[in-house]
């Protein structure tokens, strides 16, 4: 089989379409990677706030508080009023 011999001007062409192709492709994957990650991004926004709500009304429902002296097993201020001391 015999060998095609390009000039200077088809293998400078030919240079610039693979350049251009492997920049386009490039480009692709990078549209693509960025897309997956907003769309990731958007569904953790979409339900992390299900875990917040839940915290807060767990908080509300049996006031936690981080304060020490409020913890309703150690007994050190206002008497022993424990949890009543948010009250």
């Amino acid at each position: 089989m015999k060998k095609v011999k390009l000039t200077t001007a088809e293998q400078k062409k030919l240079k610039e379409l693979r350049d251009q192709i492997a920049r386009e492709t490039q480009l692709a994957s990078w549209r693509k990677l960025m897309r997956a990650k907003i769309d990731l991004l958007e569904l953790q926004l979409k339900y992390d706030w299900r875990g917040d709500l839940r915290n807060e009304m767990l908080l509300d429902k049996f006031l936690v508080t981080l304060r020490p002296w409020a913890n309703r097993w150690k007994h050190k201020k206002n008497g022993g009023k424990g949890w009543k001391d948010d009250c």
